[in-house]
């Protein structure tokens, strides 16, 4: 459903549309998606946290992947 309207978002951009013809409630993630499609970007990926099996653990987790000849 979301990639459906970032595709109408793209669409619309395509067909000269303005902007602000996004017909989704301000606030929505639907709102987001269609403004994602329209502008050609993505959400901020900052927002974005990795998974905690991914993600180090602590200083010795990262000394170890940046020196592995030490464990």
């Amino acid at each position: 459903m979301i990639m459906d309207i970032i595709k109408q978002g793209s669409r619309a951009r395509a067909l000269g549309r303005p902007r602000d013809a996004c017909p989704h409630p301000a606030e929505s993630r639907e709102r987001r998606a269609w403004y994602e499609g329209y502008d050609g970007s993505t959400w901020d990926f900052a927002e974005r946290v990795p998974h905690p099996a991914v993600a180090p653990n602590g200083p010795a987790t990262r000394d170890a992947v940046a020196n592995p000849t030490s464990i």
